[in-house]
């Protein structure tokens, strides 16, 4: 299936977009990509949402929900666990914290709008409408003692090469899978806002512009 290329920031150690019903990886690790996507047609009771491949083969196992992303190595509950990337709200402003298995934890700021723009000032769970929601936020990681480690950042746009774009300058300590992990926890956040913001190309609540245009250059 042919895909449309999406520019990689050359800083970013991870890099993702979203696709139909999952996520592209367009940098994973040593410039490697994958996709994340169903493990199959059924979910059985217990079984993850989606699976990450690449290379042909299946790197890690994801069960989000609204308020974590559990990560295992592989489709069972029995796997060794990856970590979790868990979510929090400070004033319906959504901030992480991701926690590999035996490593420190590290945390988010909430996520400041970038470059101005009419729509809230952070990625932010009282946005009124789906065109509130439209544009750059980013977030400064931090680790236990409070100093900055890297940064995540999501581009929300349908004037863009994929409607949701996500990346970040993660720490070594932060495994590529776990990475991923953020990607689904901000994606799912997304969904929520735009679930219960107006949308105003219906003149109803719910359900965010699935396709991108990009704008011309």
């Amino acid at each position: 299936m042919l895909r449309r290329p999406v520019p990689v920031d050359p800083e970013a150690t991870f890099a993702a977009h979203q696709e139909h019903a999952g996520l592209v990886i367009d940098r994973l690790a040593r410039d490697s990509s994958g996709v994340l996507r169903p493990p199959s047609w059924f979910r059985r009771p217990g079984a993850p949402s989606f699976v990450l491949v690449a290379g042909g083969e299946r790197l890690a196992a994801y069960w989000p929900d609204t308020e974590r992303v559990v990560v295992r190595r592989a489709p069972s509950t029995e796997a060794p666990l990856v970590g979790e990337v868990t979510s929090s709200w400070e004033q319906d402003s959504i901030r992480l914290a991701l926690q590999p298995v035996g490593g420190p934890t590290f945390r988010s700021d909430p996520f400041a709008r970038e470059g101005g723009g009419t729509g809230t000032s952070t990625l932010t769970r009282t946005a009124q409408t789906v065109i509130d929601v439209r544009g750059t936020y980013r977030a400064t990681l931090r680790d236990a003692n409070g100093a900055a480690v890297g940064w995540l950042r999501t581009r929300i746009s349908p004037y863009q090469e994929a409607s949701r774009i996500f990346d970040g300058v993660l720490p070594a300590a932060i495994q590529p899978e776990l990475a991923v992990a953020t990607a689904i926890a901000l994606n799912t956040e997304i969904d929520w806002i735009e679930d219960h913001a107006l949308d105003v190309y219906r003149g109803t609540t719910g359900g965010p512009l699935e396709h991108s245009i990009p704008a011309p250059r």
